[in-house]
């Protein structure tokens, strides 16, 4: 049985698998762990070796000229890719998305070290760290360096059987491929939700059709316009040759047969003499290890998991991601992927979905690089045969056409993948639906609290205690510290947390919904002992009443439209913008001399709610200062909206509870409550939950033939 159908069987056997056991199946990504790691261990060592080697080989004064047009026509097909890459992302539909709060938004960024990503200072730091453009650079230089030394005909013979020793490692965990692929499609079957299985057809049908397009069409059509060959010879003069390649997923083991198929295309038009064959054979194993436009168009795989994340690559982003792909395609992209994921900061666990495509995607890929390989070598040969020919009017024709086709194959993956995918949006039900974490008793929600002073005067908390009952008054909007869901139960961070103060007190729990002009009034009649809405403290507020200590910071940040995001994200963006006009929800005088001092220039108007703005009905507002924390879950409902924050100004406000004034028993109670649940981790159970989202939503589990069928689990 051949390797290609074990993979098969592998692939499918683990669909079956992951479907029959669903969520059992999880821990069989251990292993899928483990075999990328062993297709990982020899890549980059094998690549470093095979360059410097090729590299070494050549002498540049009898092959210079030779060289000097592959590098040229290498940069010409390079080109072809990066211009591919920039248009690819317009093929993946839009769709709505948003999300709950997240630290890295509040995260100062490292700087980009562009220095260090390209220049290897350190080559066996770079090799430690996979930076991968840095060791590519260092072994390119090692080969130049090499090549013509006398001597070195030694060590160039133990880099080859380096090599060899490498390769055949590589070869030992190929093997386990079938096992590999049936690990990783089992865990990724048995957890993957319907909707992400449907979302990994974007990229698996927009790059087959860019791989097709390019591969029988822009690379045929170019070589035929600069050589004396038909398109139709060299669309199809290495047929037997690709389909094998097809097979076996591999470039390598037929590449004499390629070097044949070259020699033969120029004999067979009485092109052939010694040059071409000499040339051949030293052409095409030299090129091989250098980026081919297979290799680099897979790459389109890290833009789409931006986008499979709800997130778009800005142009700087796009512009930092070309330049790392350039260099990350000398190598496997089981080496590059992981390396620009991390670069672009997308998580690293996208990676399985890429593995799981690979058993398509990876004969797609070698089939374009076989046409890279030929159209290099015959392009080549030409030029040094003296029978290539560049004609200003037939070469324009050439690159509008293949413009048309490139083009044409976008348009057709992206109207394909309009009409399959699900654009609907529905993560505003992550929020709305959401329920306290536990069976702490829910609260009583009354209309208007009744007037109820101080029982003779004493603490607040033996009031409480004797009325058996601790009254909260919550601020309209105060998503997501307390709001109601579409139960209309009043629900949030700050009111689950006043379930839990209630349960401790031994008393029921009320919540009043309030008006922020109130609390003083309400504090003073009785009506409210505390306010839980996750108001930030300022000097003035702490004058107005008595305040609990923190339970959790809040970080400055903007409620803006998502197409101004890049206006807001940066501190200098915001300090460049003239006459800015920026909204403030509860206004305080404390927030305004933070605002002043910050951004000078900007004007602040007072707004009762951000829900306004963000229903487009305050168009004379640039954008809302809010908390990145509550900012993200309105997002989630006004998902044309986003959070920015202005790094690298990272301003954090303590969030805490207003008490009456003057109550030092009551205060003290609850300050020091509030360091009991952070101590016992309540506080930073419910911030997960209610700030960052987790299990949001009651999810069922994957459906599975064990469960859902055969019922032998609940």
């Amino acid at each position: 049985m051949s390797l290609t159908t074990k993979i098969l069987l592998g692939l499918l056997g683990g669909v079956a698998v992951g479907l029959f056991l669903g969520e059992l199946a999880a821990p069989l990504s251990i292993g899928g762990d483990v075999f990328i790691g062993l297709l990982q261990m020899t890549v980059l060592p094998y690549i470093v070796v095979s360059l410097v080697s090729n590299l070494g080989r050549v002498s540049w004064e009898e092959s210079r000229d030779l060289m000097r047009t592959a590098i040229a026509v290498l940069g010409g097909l390079i080109l072809i890719g990066v211009l591919i890459l920039a248009v690819s992302p317009l093929a993946f539909p839009p769709w709505k998305a948003a999300s709950f709060f997240s630290s890295s938004l509040v995260e100062v960024p490292e700087a980009l070290d562009l220095v260090a990503l390209y220049i290897p200072a350190n080559p066996f730091a770079s090799l430690a760290n996979n930076v991968v453009p840095a060791v590519v650079l260092f072994s390119i230089f090692v080969g130049v360096g090499l090549s013509g030394l006398p001597g070195n005909g030694g060590l160039l013979r133990g880099l080859e059987v380096l090599a060899a020793a490498l390769n055949q490692v590589n070869k030992l965990v190929v093997r386990a491929t079938p096992v590999g692929v049936f690990a990783i499609a089992a865990a990724t079957a048995g957890t993957m939700s319907i909707d992400d299985i449907g979302r990994l057809q974007t990229y698996v049908v927009t790059y087959t059709l860019l791989a097709a397009v390019v591969a029988f069409g822009v690379l045929p059509i170019l070589v035929s316009s600069v050589t004396p060959f038909s398109y139709r010879q060299v669309a199809t003069f290495a047929r037997d040759t690709l389909l094998t390649i097809f097979a076996t997923g591999k470039i390598i083991v037929v590449l004499p047969q390629l070097t044949e198929d070259v020699k033969d295309l120029f004999r067979r038009n009485q092109l052939g003499d010694d040059a071409v064959e000499s040339g051949a054979d030293v052409l095409m194993p030299l090129a091989y290890p250098f980026p081919n436009l297979g290799t680099y168009v897979i790459f389109l795989f890290v833009p789409f998991a931006a986008w499979f994340l709800g997130r778009e690559m800005e142009l700087s982003e796009l512009a930092v991601f070309q330049g790392a792909t350039l260099l990350s395609s000398f190598v496997a992209p089981i080496i590059g992927i992981p390396f620009l994921l991390d670069l672009m900061g997308i998580p690293a666990d996208m990676m399985e979905l890429f593995v799981v495509s690979t058993v398509y995607t990876d004969r797609i890929r070698v089939v374009l690089g076989a046409m890279h390989l030929v159209s290099l070598t015959i392009v080549v040969l030409a030029v040094r045969r003296g029978v290539a020919e560049v004609r200003g009017r037939r070469c324009l024709v050439a690159a509008a056409v293949c413009v048309g086709l490139v083009l044409t194959a976008v348009v057709a993956a992206r109207a394909y993948l309009g009409r399959s995918l699900d654009g609907s949006y529905s993560a505003d039900q992550a929020i709305v639906r959401m329920h306290s974490t536990n069976a702490v008793p829910a609260p009583s929600v009354g209309s208007e609290p009744v007037v109820a002073p101080r029982l003779d005067g004493s603490s607040r908390l033996l009031t409480v205690r004797e009325r058996g009952a601790l009254r909260v008054g919550y601020l309209p909007d105060s998503l997501p510290f307390a709001f109601r869901n579409v139960e209309g139960e009043v629900v949030g961070f700050d009111i689950e947390l006043a379930q839990h103060l209630a349960a401790d007190l031994g008393v029921a729990l009320e919540v009043f919904r309030i008006e922020p002009d109130s609390i003083s009034r309400r504090f003073e009649s009785g009506q409210v002992d505390i306010v839980m809405s996750g108001l930030a403290m300022t000097p003035e507020r702490i004058a107005r009443w008595d305040v609990s200590t923190s339970p959790l910071d809040l970080r400055l940040a903007f409620l803006v439209q998502d197409n101004r995001r890049r206006d807001f994200d940066r501190l200098a963006a915001v300090r460049s913008q003239k006459g800015l006009r920026l909204g403030v929800v509860q206004s305080d005088p404390a927030i305004r001399r933070l605002i002043a001092s910050h951004f000078p220039g900007a004007a602040v108007e007072t707004i009762a709610s951000p829900r306004k703005f963000l229903r487009g009905l305050e168009p004379e507002l640039d954008a809302v200062v809010y908390s990145a924390e509550a900012g993200s879950a309105w997002t989630l409902i006004y998902p044309d909206y986003t959070v920015a924050v202005p790094l690298p100004l990272v301003l954090a406000v303590p969030a805490a509870y207003p008490l009456p004034k003057g109550d030092a028993a009551w205060t003290d109670y609850v300050s020091r409550w509030i360091e009991l649940k952070k101590k016992d981790g309540t506080i930073d159970r419910l911030f997960e939950h209610w700030i960052l989202g987790e299990g949001a939503l009651a999810r069922e589990p994957r459906w599975s033939i064990v469960r859902d069928v055969l019922g032998w689990v609940e």
